[in-house]
């Protein structure tokens, strides 16, 4: 089965290095480059999906974060290798947020970037041990993900457990939810418990990584 590779980045001697490496990886690797987010977003449009994009940060058209959440959010079933000469924990940790698929600095050796493309393949996260905290470790096992994003409630979830994950992405803390919702603190702490239970996750920071790279929507 043929894997078909998105490069973009607008350095053409960069995206030649990285169309080299990938192709190395066997016969059946194909790849096509955009050196912007608009060329990227036009080349996702036109088809067939691509099975990775590997996306720099830095884009003419893009700035931090703004490319990926662009590329997520018009094509949510397309996983994304941010490639970013910019590296450190609190970038890697946006980027998970913003639903990259794992984090791989340029300066990265060509083990590297085969292993990343591996595990990404695989239904994993990658992110280099140097850049991952303690509290990001869980992101090494592998995440089923939906091709398209689906409901909450295929977690298992009650009607109540999805309205409270829906105000944990929200950033709500307990307090806002209890009002929101008209519930006792208690509750709310046994209803946050469920849900970070349902997605095997330790906290809400994780609960948000979690849901937004399975493509998960709580219903409104």
């Amino acid at each position: 089965m043929s894997l078909r590779f998105l490069i973009v980045d607008d350095h053409p001697l960069l995206r030649g290095a990285l169309r080299n490496y990938l192709e190395a990886l066997g016969d059946t690797v194909r790849c096509e480059q955009a050196s912007s987010l608009h060329e990227a977003l036009q080349v996702l449009s036109a088809g067939p999906a691509f099975d990775l994009v590997l996306l720099d940060l830095a884009l003419p058209d893009a700035t931090s974060v703004s490319g990926l959440e662009m590329i997520r959010l018009r094509h949510p079933s397309v996983q994304v290798l941010v490639v970013s000469g910019a590296h450190d924990p609190a970038l890697v940790d946006r980027c998970l947020r913003a639903g990259a698929a794992g984090f791989l600095p340029k300066t990265a050796h060509a083990e590297r970037l085969a292993s990343a493309v591996r595990t990404v393949s695989e239904g994993g996260v990658y992110v280099p041990p140097e850049l991952a905290p303690p509290e990001h470790a869980w992101l090494a096992r592998r995440v089923p993900r939906p091709g398209v994003p689906g409901d909450v409630r295929q977690l298992g979830l009650t009607d109540r457990q999805s309205d409270v994950l829906r105000l944990i992405l929200r950033g709500l803390p307990n307090k806002l939810i209890s009002r929101q919702l008209q519930l006792a603190e208690g509750t709310v702490k046994v209803h946050v418990s469920a849900v970070l239970r349902a997605l095997g996750v330790r906290n809400r920071t994780q609960a948000i990584v979690a849901a937004n790279r399975m493509g998960l929507r709580p219903p409104e």
